[in-house]
């Protein structure tokens, strides 16, 4: 396990090194419902200033806003470049084809990199339902592995893991590792490893919940931090 997370903090880096390009400093915020003493203060902070994450209009970040699939891709897509899409298809049949759809590049990337490969439908996407912790998480360690040289020693070994020993390493950290889904087992405890999605209080993870925007802000710190401090 201390091999796995020393890897996983290389791996990261790969993060820190792509928001370093966005922003060299990150100052407060001014959003009018993000108070200084909030927990997620930071973390919006991070996230306004690198511009992976803006408002939603009227000087207000909406941090108790829930967080969909379109949004975390578009954030991914922002941190991989925002690369050329134009003459690649779409393959989700409820994504617009519209150049003017503000996440079709990017759902178009992501499933061309590897970062989604839909919503469990033939060619459906789902952009505007809430992102479950268990996606977030799969999403997140995709773009790392895609992001990664094809040598990196870290991403080799991530994908190495096997369900069924992430699903017995989980169950050592989560009570409720069992509701896990099989296929974001891996994901899931390569982010609790790593601290980049960690558990609650009471010791569960909560695979099928929803992500609020605040706690969106602080995962993509967390990556960030791991990045830089690793």
């Amino acid at each position: 396990m201390k091999k796995l997370v020393s890897l996983l903090l290389a791996l990261c880096l790969v993060f820190a090194l792509g928001v370093s390009g966005f922003a060299a400093s990150f100052p407060a915020n001014g959003f009018s419902d993000v108070s200084r003493s909030a927990w997620y203060a930071e973390a919006v902070d991070f996230v306004n200033a690198s511009g992976l994450m803006n408002g939603v209009g009227n000087n207000r970040f909406d941090p108790t806003g829930t967080v969909t699939r379109a949004m975390v891709i578009t954030v991914l897509y922002r941190l991989a470049g925002q690369q050329d899409v134009n003459g690649q298809s779409n393959p989700f049949r409820d994504v617009p084809n519209d150049p003017g759809c503000w996440y079709r590049d990017a759902a178009i990337w992501a499933v061309k990199n590897g970062v989604t490969d839909g919503d469990g439908s033939a060619n459906v996407f789902s952009p505007n339902k809430a992102i479950t912790r268990e996606q977030m998480a799969t999403m997140i360690v995709r773009f790392l592995l895609n992001q990664a040289e094809p040598d990196d020693a870290s991403a080799q070994m991530i994908q190495r893991l096997d369900a069924k020993t992430s699903s017995a390493l989980l169950q050592n950290e989560f009570r409720d590792s069992t509701s896990i889904s099989s296929w974001a087992t891996t994901s899931v405890l390569i982010c609790k490893v790593s601290g980049i999605v960690d558990g609650y209080e009471d010791g569960t993870f909560r695979p099928q919940a929803t992500l609020s925007r605040a706690e969106c802000a602080q995962i993509f710190l967390n990556l960030y931090t791991i990045g830089t401090e690793g």
